[in-house]
């Protein structure tokens, strides 16, 4: 599983079509300042393929030995319980870099930080429904005043009249049912904001 993460990720990498180096960076490459700048931001050591790549145009190669050395560093930093939590709780996508030593301390991190972004990524969602909720229903409302006065016009007519009653009554279903669910939206929030601080409380050593 962790090497088909590694595969997709080096996937997107190929095909977004972006060189990873520039020339004058291919030209005064530190391969051990890059490797370890690679693995500290949770890069996999394939990484490498894409610099190749980006250098060979140019007529370099990247020392692989120095490369890793530094990768190895770089890794070591990035696998601690702390970056853990703060990658998972800003959505980081973990494809198994850690190596066994590591790994099991920084996913303690990241599935905390997930936790809270589970909840954070819920609080957001039911805030943009409420917005556009909210929008929908000065919409309808603005709609319901504007027909109504049609409706009540003397100059409409008896069949214009009960075809615009329909069109009312459908609108003040639909303003209903978003009433509605505006209000179990302000519940849902109460409770994630709740579970919220109760995970930040409970998390808060990291």
């Amino acid at each position: 599983m962790k090497q088909l993460l590694v595969i997709l990720l080096m996937s997107t990498l190929v095909l977004s079509g972006c060189a990873t180096l520039n020339k004058n960076e291919c030209l005064t490459a530190d391969w051990y300042q890059i490797g370890y700048e690679d693995g500290a931001r949770g890069f996999p050591d394939t990484r490498i393929g894409s610099h190749r790549e980006a250098c060979a145009k140019h007529g370099i190669s990247p020392d692989f030995r120095l490369y890793q050395d530094g990768h190895e560093e770089g890794v070591i930093r990035f696998c601690t319980p702390q970056n853990g939590f703060s990658k998972g709780k800003n959505g980081y996508q973990y494809g198994g870099i850690c190596p066994p030593g590591l790994e099991g301390r920084f996913l303690d991190g990241y599935d905390a930080g997930r936790q809270i972004y589970a909840v954070t990524s819920a609080i957001r969602s039911a805030e943009s429904e409420q917005r556009q909720n909210e929008a929908k229903m000065d919409a309808l409302e603005k709609d319901i005043i504007a027909k109504k006065q049609v409706m009540f016009s003397a100059d409409t007519s008896v069949e214009d009249r009960y075809r615009l009653d329909a069109e009312l009554s459908k609108m003040q279903q639909d303003l209903g049912g978003l009433e509605q669910r505006n209000k179990q939206l302000i519940v849902d929030l109460a409770q994630a904001q709740a579970q919220l601080r109760v995970l930040e409380e409970k998390y808060a050593f990291f």
